[in-house]
């Protein structure tokens, strides 16, 4: 089924997301971590996969391709553009959404896989 305009879940202005900085938005019950380059606008869930940490909390890192986000809890380490676990202890991915502007407004939905 393909997702149309009511998947979209309005979360905060455009320039309320300063580049190369993070942010935690809620999206329904859900924490969502979005992170902000000159390029595009990044959002993972913002718990950490391995004991639920908040991940906006962490460091992230945006050095060429590799955009990460690491849980200050315990040290995983998830790659931004997919939810993808780098280094442990956490081994389940981290959910990932689309991000899009309308107007002036920032938007997120679930990623299908």
């Amino acid at each position: 089924m393909e997702p149309n305009d009511e998947d979209w879940t309005a979360v905060l202005p455009v320039d309320d997301l300063r580049p190369n900085a993070a942010r935690r938005v809620a999206v329904g019950d859900t924490d969502v971590l979005l992170y902000r380059t000159d390029q595009e606008t990044l959002a993972v869930g913002n718990r950490c996969s391995h004991q639920g940490a908040p991940l906006h909390k962490g460091v992230l890192r945006a050095t060429g391709a590799m955009k990460t986000v690491t849980c200050p809890a315990h040290g995983s380490t998830f790659l931004l553009t997919d939810g993808r676990v780098l280094r442990g202890p956490a081994t389940s991915w981290l959910p990932t959404y689309d991000v899009r502007v309308n107007g002036a407004t920032l938007e997120v939905r679930e990623r299908r896989q």
